[in-house]
């Protein structure tokens, strides 16, 4: 069995950009506040293109194959793997009181 599919992962690269970019993902997840999974997911995409993909010259090899790759990772899973539903604050207003 592969190593990706044992620990739970869809595919190779969802798998090996999680594996990649752990600390970073985690950091972000932390640091910032995201509305939901897509908000993040989007975030997450945006940095590794950024840092992997958008300086490649287009029409190369290089670009086509890093382009193709990075189409094939789950963002969402990533992302879902980080998120925590914001908690919400109780308010007095929040609970009832019976007599």
């Amino acid at each position: 069995m592969s190593n990706y599919t044992s620990t739970g992962w869809s595919n190779k690269q969802t798998w090996n950009i999680n594996m990649m970019y752990e600390e970073t993902f985690a950091n972000m997840a932390e640091e910032q506040e995201y509305d939901d999974v897509q908000h993040m997911a989007d975030s997450f995409q945006s940095l590794v293109n950024e840092l992997e993909f958008d300086y490649l010259k287009d029409n190369t090899l290089a670009h086509d194959a890093v382009g193709t790759y990075l189409n094939a990772v789950d963002w969402e899973e990533i992302a879902a793997h980080y998120y925590e539903e914001p908690q919400t604050e109780e308010t007095e207003e929040d609970y009832t009181y019976e007599e």
